[in-house]
């Protein structure tokens, strides 16, 4: 799988740029972008946290993206349009298991779905964790009902090794889960 993109390790995390998008780490300032997308509640039905309510919620999750950043733990990215400069969604690793996995999510505004926009984010993360950081897992899961998110991970090259039943509890409910994972050889390599 050919991935194109630019890195700029100068930032906790590093800045990802792919043809259409900038991957960077959210700043202070962003949680009105973030507001419009996490409060959807079409783009929010198969998430494992809770819609943004207010936008207080979105200031909340931006303090606990850069207290993350701090600890370097983090591979959150905001998913910033090249051709408008807005923010759209959002996607990344809040798990890493080191030395050898990770395990990806994603969101983004439904104006933007069916676009091929998350495979583009996520093969240059998928790229970086392989290569850079020399992963030997990935894996991702989602929401049985969430057909869609699974074809993403099949872009993604991942297999499909089956379904968690009742696996999380989240929005009030019990929710199987589709498991999904790449493995690298020899750490990436």
């Amino acid at each position: 799988m050919k991935v194109s993109y630019t890195l700029d390790k100068t930032t906790n995390p590093p800045t990802f740029v792919t043809e259409r998008l900038i991957m960077r780490p959210f700043k202070e300032g962003d949680e009105g972008e973030v507001f419009a997308y996490a409060s959807d509640p079409v783009n929010t039905e198969f998430m494992l946290w809770d819609r943004h309510n207010t936008i207080e919620d979105s200031k909340a999750f931006i303090r606990f993206e850069l207290d993350c950043y701090r600890r370097g733990n983090c591979y959150d990215y905001a998913f910033v349009l090249k051709e408008t400069g807005k923010i759209i969604g959002s996607g990344g690793s809040m798990i890493i298991y080191p030395p050898h996995c990770a395990e990806i999510g994603y969101i983004i505004d439904k104006s933007y779905w069916g676009k091929g926009l998350v495979p583009e984010a996520m093969r240059a993360l998928i790229h970086y964790y392989t290569e850079v950081l020399t992963l030997r897992r990935i894996e991702a899961k989602h929401f049985a009902e969430n057909e869609k998110s699974g074809r993403v991970m099949q872009k993604l090259g991942m297999q499909y090794e089956g379904t968690l039943k009742s696996k999380v509890f989240a929005q009030g409910r019990y929710w199987d889960c589709a498991q999904y994972s790449l493995i690298l050889p020899q750490g990436g390599k």
